[in-house]
């Protein structure tokens, strides 16, 4: 199990583990609509990284723009059969880093409240709740860590 940045040759992985994730979480992977960034990860994010075990994506963790000092938290997922062994955590550090790095002072990320395991692991890395940001209908937990 390795995290690498995200590469083209990892592009069709990429939306295969995707699209495998949203199905176990009763959501529908659209990169034809409302996740096209998909289609464009090294335009579209300032940092992707990706999971990679038995020669395939297993876990995701991308950062995009929002403003010049924040940058969203995006596409954070794991095969669930890795769950609970501290690789989410690891990607959630190289994000927060990679942020720093990039010279952002602060992190932002929507989700669903549903997703219980998700908010514990963004509360551990010091996320705290914040207003609405954005027009995500499907979203209704806002937060935000400042850097």
């Amino acid at each position: 199990m390795e995290i690498v940045e995200y590469s083209e040759e990892y592009k069709k992985s990429v939306f295969e583990f995707t699209e495998r994730c949203f199905e176990e979480l009763g959501k529908k992977f659209e990169p034809d609509g409302r996740h096209s960034f998909y289609n464009d990860i090294a335009d579209e994010f300032d940092v992707f990284y990706c999971v990679l075990g038995d020669n395939r994506v297993t876990g995701t963790v991308g950062l995009k723009k929002f403003n010049t000092d924040t940058v969203e938290l995006k596409a954070l997922y794991l095969d669930k059969g890795l769950r609970g062994q501290g690789i989410g955590r690891k990607l959630m550090d190289k994000a927060v880093s990679a942020a720093k790095e990039l010279g952002y002072k602060s992190i932002v990320l929507d989700s669903m409240s549903k997703y219980k395991d998700a908010r514990r692991l963004y509360e551990r890395a010091g996320f705290k709740d914040t207003e609405r940001y954005n027009d995500n209908l499907h979203a209704d937990v806002f937060m935000r860590l400042e850097l």
